[in-house]
C-alpha cells in the first residue's frame, strides 16, 4: 500500500514532497491497524502538516589553560571572525582575571560561524554573548548571594581543619582563623588537643547552596587555656583589622612563622652537625619541613634587598625591616611576582616558595632573623603591636565590643545584621 501511494506520487522531484506523502501513508495504514475508522481513498484524505526539521547547530566547548588570552581563546573558538568575537569578550572581561578552567560553552550556526556564547565565571556570575544583524550583544547573569550570620564553635582533637569540619564550617574558615590570629599563635608548633574555637561569620548562599564566607565579624581561640579575642574595625582610612576587647591590635609587627601550615625540623642552635658538610657549626635559623612550592610570606613589612643564589643558602630572598632587624629565607625553588632588589613588600606577601637548592637535604625553608647585625632566635621574638587605634576611634570601639562580645558568648545576632 505504502509503495503504491509513493509511486503514483511520480518523479520525486522534491525530498519535501516525497516525505509528506510518506507520513500520510503511515497514517493511513495506523488508523486501519488500531481499530479505527475504516480508511479512506487516498484521493479523499486532507493533507498532513509536517513541521520542518530544525537546522542542527553544532555545540562548540573550550576551557582556559595557562596562558591563554582572550584572542587565543577567540581564535579557538571563531575562527575567521575572532577580531570581532575578541573585541565582544574584552568589553565585559578583564583578560588579567582569567582563570584556569574557566568554561565558554557556544553553539555554531549551520554554516559554521559562532553564534551563541556562554561564560561562566563562577557560581554566581554567567555572561552570555550572542551574534546578531548588528553585531555582538551581551547580557550578565548575578545570582542573588544571601547572607547569614552564623556562630560556630568547635574543640580541637586532630587539627584545627578537622574541628572546624566537625562544627559544620569549610577549610576555608580554618585557613580564615588562623589568619586573624597568626601574631600570637603559631599553628605549627602551639595547637594542642583540647583548644577550642569561636567564630562568628557571614556565611554567604547562591540558590541555597554554600558560596563563600564574607567577613568574620568576631572569634575567639583558646590556646593553652589562654583565651585570646578577636573583633573587627576598621581604622580611620576604613582598613578593617582586628582587636582584642580593649582595643589593642592583633597585627603585629612580625608574624610568628613564614608558612601558614607546616612543621619545624630543625631549630636555632650554636652548634649543630649540619647533615651536608657533615661537621658542628652554628645554626642561625629555624628550618620549616614542607612541600616543594609552597608559599613563603614576608614576616614583616621591608624591603627587598637580595633576591638570588647566595653560597649554602641556595635561592634567597633577604629583607630589611625597620628598627634594625632583616629576615632571610633560603633553599626556594623560585621567588614570588614582582620581588626584585629594592621593592618593597608587606607582610603575608608571598615573596618565594618552598625549595631544596644550595646545601640542603631535602624541601625545607631556613628563615633566619638578625637585628641589629647580630642572628636572634626567630621563635623568640618579642614583637610590638603595630599602630593602635587613635583615642577618639577607642571609645567607640569600645562599644562595639561589648555588642559584639555577646556574640561570641552566643547571643542572637541582630535582625537582618549583613556585612
Amino acid at each position: 500500500m505504502i509503495d503504491g501511494i509513493v509511486n503514483s506520487a511520480g518523479p520525486n522531484r522534491s525530498g519535501a514532497r516525497r516525505l509528506s506523502w510518506v507520513v500520510l501513508a503511515v497514517a493511513v495504514v495506523i488508523s486501519t491497524a488500531c481499530g479505527g475508522t475504516k480508511a479512506r481513498s487516498a484521493e479523499s484524505t486532507e493533507p498532513v502538516a509536517v513541521a520542518p526539521i530544525e537546522a542542527y547547530r553544532p555545540p562548540i566547548q573550550t576551557t582556559v589553560a595557562s596562558g591563554d588570552t582572550l584572542e587565543s581563546l577567540s581564535r579557538r573558538l571563531a575562527g575567521d571572525e575572532w577580531v570581532l568575537w575578541r573585541d565582544a569578550l574584552s568589553s565585559e572581561i578583564d583578560s588579567r582575571r582569567l582563570r584556569p578552567g574557566t568554561l565558554f560553552d557556544g553553539r555554531r550556526s549551520p554554516g559554521g560561524s559562532l553564534e551563541e556564547l556562554r561564560v561562566v565565571l563562577d557560581r554566581r556570575s554567567e555572561l552570555f554573548f550572542e551574534a546578531t544583524g548588528d553585531g555582538i550583544s551581551s547580557s550578565r547573569i548575578e545570582r542573588e548571594i544571601i547572607s547569614e550570620v552564623v556562630r560556630l564553635e568547635g574543640v580541637v582533637e586532630t587539627s584545627l581543619f578537622q574541628a572546624v569540619s566537625d562544627s559544620g564550617g569549610r577549610p576555608a574558615l580554618a585557613v580564615e582563623i588562623a589568619g586573624i590570629f597568626r601574631w600570637d599563635v603559631d599553628f605549627i608548633r602551639d595547637l594542642r588537643r583540647g583548644d577550642r574555637f569561636v567564630v562568628v561569620v557571614d556565611e554567604q548562599r547562591i540558590e541555597g547552596e554554600f558560596y563563600r564566607y564574607g567577613i568574620i565579624f568576631a572569634a575567639r581561640f583558646t590556646n593553652k587555656a589562654k583565651a585570646l579575642n578577636a573583633v573587627v574595625y576598621p581604622d580611620r582610612e576604613g582598613r578593617l583589622g582586628y582587636y582584642d576587647l580593649d582595643g589593642v591590635p592583633l597585627r603585629k609587627m612580625f608574624l610568628r612563622s613564614p608558612l601558614k601550615f607546616s612543621r619545624v625540623t630543625s631549630r636555632f642552635s650554636n652548634s649543630r652537625f649540619h647533615p651536608v658538610l657533615k661537621r658542628s657549626m652554628p645554626h642561625y635559623g629555624v628550618d620549616y619541613g614542607a612541600p616543594v612550592g609552597t608559599p613563603v610570606h614576608a614576616t614583616a613589612d621591608g624591603v627587598v634587598t637580595l633576591v638570588g643564589r647566595n653560597g649554602g643558602g641556595g635561592n634567597t630572598v633577604r629583607l630589611r625591616h625597620p628598627n634594625g632587624y632583616e629576615t632571610n629565607y633560603l633553599h626556594l625553588s623560585s621567588y614570588g611576582k614582582g620581588v626584585r632588589k629594592g621593592v618593597r613588600v608587606t607582610q603575608g606577601q608571598v615573596i618565594g616558595y618552598v625549595g631544596s637548592t644550595g646545601l640542603s637535604t631535602g624541601p625545607h625553608l631556613d628563615y633566619r632573623v638578625r637585628h641589629n647585625g647580630r642572628w636572634i632566635n626567630p621563635l623568640t621574638i618579642s614583637s610590638p603591636p603595630v599602630k593602635p587605634l587613635e583615642a577618639d576611634r577607642l571609645q567607640r570601639f569600645l562599644g562595639h565590643a561589648l555588642a559584639v562580645l555577646d556574640l561570641i558568648e552566643g547571643g542572637e545576632a541582630p535582625a537582618g545584621a549583613r556585612c
